[in-house]
């Protein structure tokens, strides 16, 4: 069992902020079960079953005049999910998977109570209290090698959406303290939660090669590969999805050491929605990891049993990148090439 109250308000000094106090109560069940037929073969089923009550106000708004007011609002929803796998043992230490599942969701505060500028993403939000549950029907497939020489794991995956809920920038411009939207009329870009039927397909494959041993440890090959492609059921593309990306390098690691250098390249991304969007231009991030770390012979309570020290350095071709998902990416620059200091401590 599962449960929690949630309370929002987005209060402005300015205006009146992103949305009206709102708040949402939920209640879930839900259960899990591995079902093992074999030494090689299993299968997990899984259900969920969730009641969720809203309330809040919508905000009403006039293109011309702006904003009218506010009215309260309340609803509730009983999403349900469920999965089924199979989880298969195959020779050379591979194992492959396959999962079918169903879920739904339900509405969030944000998408149905919204109306108002948001500063973070530089638009101006307005919900919609009509949305319904988004349902998602999906399958995937799977295999993964986690041990040996060669390790690798890929993924295949295609999910159906019925009322896939976004956030829809219109074209429009909005004034943040009045409400009023039209063609440049403000600096906040108009986006209005909709609601329709998408489907998703995409693709992940990683994996490493030790090449020869060297010092004390292994020094080889990794390579990693994702794509993702959504498109509604008119053919046009959903809004602000990540582009296809390949990267490999060079590692070395023994039971102390881990040092790797890797350069990741995203393409261009020019599958966008056909209003408020505009093309990614593609990118190189160079990065790089050393670190050690320190595991005591003998722990006792309350001491140190693992610390771990090292540097990693992104984007050092200093490259100009810019998130896809982003809707500020026109704006604001990912960061530069950068360097941290890490410490990860386990007691």
């Amino acid at each position: 069992m599962q449960g929690g109250h949630q309370h929002l308000d987005a209060p402005s000094p300015d205006n009146f902020g992103l949305w009206d106090p709102n708040d949402n109560t939920r209640i879930a069940a839900y259960a899990f079960n591995e079902f093992k037929f074999s030494p090689t073969t299993k299968a997990q089923i899984a259900g969920r079953i969730e009641h969720v009550d809203l309330s809040g106000t919508e905000r009403l708004f006039n293109d011309t005049v702006g904003f009218l007011g506010s009215v309260p609002t309340a609803t509730n929803f009983t999403p349900k999910s469920a999965s089924i796998g199979l989880i298969q043992g195959l020779p050379w230490n591979l194992v492959g998977s396959v999962t079918a599942q169903y879920t739904e969701r339900a509405p969030k505060p944000a998408e149905l109570f919204s109306g108002g500028g948001h500063d973070a993403t530089a638009t101006f939000d307005k919900g919609n209290p009509n949305l319904g549950i988004e349902a998602a029907s999906s399958i995937e497939a799977g295999l993964r090698r986690a041990v040996g020489p060669f390790r690798f794991e890929a993924t295949a995956y295609y999910t159906q959406f019925k009322g896939f809920i976004f956030r829809d920038l219109t074209g429009n411009t909005c004034d943040g303290d009045t409400g009023v939207c039209g063609p440049g009329v403000g600096d906040l870009r108009e986006a209005i939660y909709s609601q329709r039927d998408a489907t998703f397909r995409g693709a992940e494959f990683q994996s490493q090669l030790d090449v020869q041993r060297i010092w004390n440890g292994w020094w080889g090959i990794e390579d990693q590969f994702d794509i993702v492609r959504a498109t509604f059921t008119d053919g046009t593309n959903v809004p602000r999805i990540p582009p296809m990306r390949i990267g490999g390098g060079l590692f070395y690691r023994d039971d102390a050491w881990l040092a790797r250098v890797n350069l990741l390249h995203a393409f261009a991304q020019n599958d966008i929605a056909v209003t408020g969007e505009t093309p990614t231009a593609g990118y190189n991030d160079l990065r790089v990891e050393i670190s050690r770390r320190w595991v005591p012979a003998m722990v006792r309570p309350g001491e140190i049993k693992e610390l771990t020290v090292g540097l990693v350095g992104t984007n050092l071709l200093n490259a100009d990148i810019r998130n896809s998902v982003s809707y500020t990416k026109d704006e604001v620059l990912l960061p530069g090439a950068s360097v941290r200091l890490f410490a990860n401590v386990k007691f």
